[in-house]
């Protein structure tokens, strides 16, 4: 069965870890919940052309990742589920993408190698059952990188077509960004190839060309409409990631590396010694082509001001392949120095596993972390009521079991190791299940279960101090009408200022009237009620404000009120 339907296990095996309690967990503050309000707003005005996030242009990432949330949430309603839906049918493609050219380029142990290292490291597992954009957008950079490496191999136009319609989609799910990426490696290899041409103008004239087909269906009837400010800012604000930390998301150049390390685990420590290895790289391009593509978009992103952890989440492909070709290699045999690393890094991730639920539901323990810790709001996490069960601290035990069985167990072919990573990903989807749910819900439980609490009813509602998009989403937030004071006020204060239209803000522009609107919400003459969230370490300017009333004070936020 495995070696006849490989891909119909594959896929079973994906649906069984990718589907399951998919909805279970409220998404997370805040790309998830930004995406999925930038769907709902679709469904909401009907509006597919633009994207929008309380009810104003969003041009921070292009359309296609939200017509596939849209069509998931018209199936199965507006919910967390149909939210990550598109990453799990993401991950079920995607793995047997893995497995169809591990086997295509090499042969099928290599093929499952790379399966399970994907399946079984944690970051690359998790983002399969994510509300993000990035799991389709890294698939399409790997196939539009697949086909130019078969172009560059075989030279047939028909690669480079299907490279650059791959291309195409990439742009039109995260941006500009994938050009840059996809340029440099081939650039690069042109370089290690000691700039023997793989291409000829008309090669680089049919990428072109197959690139924009798609991008150009959304960009250009926006142009025609509406001329080119929201081209504009989108583009804008593409440079500013690269140029500025956006977003408080500053981190050190070293950032990243460290993330691959312990995030992708243990794909990361089996992959070391290929990583930076040049001999036999050069009598297999393949591996030559994913150790350029590793490397580019490392330095890339750790060049880059603004740092998130899923901007180097596109290294898991090159990544978990290079695990696997020296899994390949060795026979499924490890260093001595990877099984140490791997053995201190899996008694840590025990450790931390152990230790969570036993902080959280034994109150001498809870009450020594809450004696070390200074910040007040993640001592209000913690102490955040939450079902923890009691024997939810056995994971931890679980998981180092997993590891010795393992390795106790390696002999001929890796078989010890296969049953580990088999394992880890069954861990994973167990962890996700039982404890990722009580960890969101100390995390921001309390704040979201207030918002709900808020649907259908008609406020204001808005942050103070801090970015979010979750009182949008959970609240269920309407579209603003024209007969609002508050839209009426804003209206004219743009008038003030000379900004023509509300729904064409810069980013600067955009700051101004948002500070405009606290300050009304503050003292002006509301006609309805007005909410005001705060963070608990941030609530000085409302203690003597005598026009609002907290109502809700729990997991490290505050909600105050303002009667109309």
């Amino acid at each position: 069965m495995l070696k006849k339907y490989p891909h119909l296990i594959i896929s079973a095996f994906a649906l069984l870890l990718f589907i399951p309690f998919l909805g279970s967990v409220h998404l997370f503050d805040w790309d998830e919940i930004n995406f999925a309000e930038a769907a709902r707003e679709m469904i909401l005005t009907s509006n597919y052309s633009r994207v929008q996030i309380n009810f104003e242009p969003f041009w921070e990432k292009p359309p296609l990742f939200f017509w596939i949330q849209v069509g998931c949430m018209k199936l199965f309603g507006i919910n967390a589920f149909a939210a990550r839906l598109p990453n799990a049918i993401c991950g079920l493609f995607t793995l047997n993408i893995l497995f169809f050219y591990g086997k295509r380029l090499f042969n099928t142990k290599i093929a499952w190698w790379w399966v399970l290292l994907f399946v079984g490291s944690f970051t690359p597992h998790f983002y399969f059952k994510s509300g993000i954009i990035d799991p389709w957008f890294n698939l399409f950079i790997f196939l539009a990188i697949i086909q130019l490496y078969f172009g560059a191999s075989k030279n047939k136009i028909i690669n480079f077509a299907l490279s650059g319609l791959f291309l195409g989609l990439a742009l039109l799910t995260k941006g500009p960004v994938a050009i840059l990426i996809v340029g440099l490696c081939g650039l690069v290899y042109l370089i290690v190839n000691k700039f023997k041409p793989f291409f000829n103008f008309f090669d680089l004239a049919v990428l072109t060309g197959t690139m924009l087909i798609l991008p150009l269906l959304w960009f250009l009837p926006d142009w025609l409409a509406n001329g080119f400010w929201f081209t504009r800012e989108f583009l804008r604000y593409q440079a500013d990631l690269f140029l500025h930390p956006v977003a408080s998301h500053g981190q050190p150049w070293f950032y990243h590396p460290v993330v691959l390390l312990i995030g992708c685990f243990p794909a990361a420590i089996l992959a070391l010694p290929y990583i930076f290895r040049t001999k036999n790289s050069t009598k297999e391009p393949f591996v030559k082509w994913m150790k350029i593509m590793f490397w580019v978009v490392l330095i890339l992103f750790s060049m880059v001001t603004t740092k998130i952890v899923h901007y180097s989440s596109l290294c898991y492909l090159p990544l978990t392949f290079l695990g696997a070709w020296g899994l390949y290699q060795s026979n499924g045999f490890l260093k001595l120095w990877q099984k140490i690393l791997i053995g201190l890094v899996g008694f840590i991730y025990s450790f931390i596993f152990l230790l969570i639920p036993l902080i959280t539901s034994n109150s001498r323990l809870k009450n020594y972390a809450l004696s070390i810790i200074e910040d007040n709001f993640t001592k209000e996490n913690i102490l955040t009521p939450t079902p923890w069960l009691g024997w939810e601290w056995l994971f931890g035990l679980l998981f180092l079991a997993i590891l010795i069985i393992g390795f106790s167990y390696n002999k001929v072919n890796g078989k010890g190791i296969k049953i580990w990573l088999t394992c880890n990903a069954l861990f994973l989807l167990g962890m996700g299940i039982f404890l990722v749910p009580k960890v969101e819900n100390h995390v921001q439980g309390s704040i979201i279960n207030f918002y709900k609490g808020l649907q259908g009813k008609d406020i204001y509602i808005e942050t103070v101090g801090f970015k979010s998009y979750a009182h949008y989403y959970y609240t269920q937030k309407s579209n603003p009408k024209k007969s609002d004071e508050l839209y009426k006020e804003t209206f004219k204060y743009c008038a003030q200022q000379g900004i023509d239209t509300i729904g064409q803000l810069s980013e600067s522009q955009r700051g101004q009237v948002n500070s405009f609107k606290k300050q009304w919400f503050l003292k002006g003459d509301i006609d309805k009620p007005v909410y005001l969230v705060y963070k608990i370490n941030h609530i000085e300017e409302m203690d003597t404000n005598r026009l609002f009333k907290l109502v809700m004070n729990k997991g490290g936020y505050k909600v105050f009120r303002r009667e109309k």
